[in-house]
């Protein structure tokens, strides 16, 4: 004889232990969700809307006595360098630090320097540091180089029909590489061009071609290439020649930040000018000879206080939110900050300075 089976009772167990599961995975759920990506917040007694360095791992201002260099890793590390004098700016790397004022320049731990001119702005590298100054009688530019002694290495180097706009060095991968953009003012049309100058090799130059239809504005390396960015076009050169390999058209558009990973390039950038706030592409590329882009549109509800490329993603911080993208342009995360963003500034692959009101914070993507 069969057992009878309480249909009703084997209903009610599994509705309650559909319950129980449901229960215990949605409280799974949440507990690893919340863990999967946090911001955490540190707060920084340093003073806000100043001009910010973000190199070697520091994040360097200057006050009116102090020049203040926070190590972003370990913020106990940080050092505080009193200053004789005002400055007018300040160049540093993992390796050296230099200040200057009016013609006068410091290398940290050496006598001051006095150049001819007035310094205009210095770059340090991982060895050297080079300081722009401009003749006061005929406008002139120039670039001198010292070493970590603080003594002149080779002749200035003259710019006798250009004017420079920009300058520093690249120290990835061995290299310490001085780059200059300088335009010749002279010409009925202005005219763009690039320099290499290989510390490596005895300060030798390479040069790159003349643009004349578009303004260079920036220089980013790869371990492979050099990458000048236009407001036209994104131009690839390989590291061993100055032969163009292909230009990638950006034409109203202004790029934002640059990473690298697995051989594929990508630029966040943005519309030019101040229009369309809420809007943001990636655009990535080839380190061969032929680019084979891809192109990704960013849709933002809201205005974008600013945004770069960390680790796998792109992360757009806006008044009231951090939100992350994977690279392939799916959302990964949706985060309410604790503090009004009016600045956001990336600081490596985790962190980026948030400035709120009066007060400063190292913010970290944790998951």
């Amino acid at each position: 004889m069969k057992p009878k089976i309480n249909i009703l009772r084997l209903i009610l167990f599994a509705l309650v232990a559909i319950v129980l599961f449901g229960g215990i995975f949605a409280v799974f759920y949440l507990m690893f969700r919340q863990r999967d990506v946090s911001l955490t917040y540190e707060k920084l007694g340093i003073a806000a809307h100043m001009d910010y360095d973000v190199s070697g791992n520091y994040l360097t201002y200057a006050s009116a006595t102090d020049l203040i260099q926070i190590n972003i890793a370990d913020t106990k590390k940080s050092t505080v360098t009193n200053l004789p004098v005002s400055i007018d700016g300040f160049g540093v790397s993992s390796s050296m630090t230099a200040v200057y004022a009016g013609s006068n320049l410091q290398l940290r731990n050496f006598n001051t320097l006095t150049l001819t001119g007035t310094i205009r702005g210095v770059a340090c590298g991982d060895s050297h540091c080079a300081a722009l100054r401009t003749n006061e009688l005929n406008g002139l530019d120039s670039i001198v180089v010292f070493n970590a002694s603080a003594q002149a290495v080779g002749n200035p180097i003259d710019f006798s029909e250009s004017k420079v706009i920009n300058f520093g060095f690249e120290t990835s991968y061995g290299r310490e590489l001085l780059w200059v953009i300088c335009v010749n003012t002279q010409s009925s049309l202005p005219v763009t061009t690039v320099r290499l100058y290989d510390y490596n090799n005895g300060g030798s130059m390479s040069y790159y071609p003349s643009f004349y239809e578009q303004s260079i504005e920036r220089v980013y390396f790869t371990e492979e290439s050099v990458f000048l960015v236009g407001t036209e076009d994104i131009i690839r050169y390989s590291n061993d020649s100055s032969r163009e390999r292909y230009r990638v058209g950006i034409y109203g558009k202004e790029v934002m930040d640059m990473s690298v990973s697995n051989g594929t390039v990508r630029f966040l950038l943005k519309p030019r000018g101040s229009s369309n706030e809420h809007i943001l592409y990636t655009l990535a590329m080839a380190e061969t000879d032929a680019p084979n882009t891809t192109m990704l549109t960013v849709y933002v509800g809201e205005n974008i206080v600013n945004a770069f490329l960390q680790s796998s993603g792109i992360r757009i911080v806006t008044r009231t939110r951090m939100i992350s993208y994977a690279y392939g342009g799916k959302q990964s995360s949706d985060l309410e900050l604790e503090y009004p963003a009016d600045e956001a500034i990336k600081l490596d692959e985790t962190a980026f300075l948030l400035v709120s009101g009066d007060d400063c914070y190292i913010t970290r993507r944790q998951s």
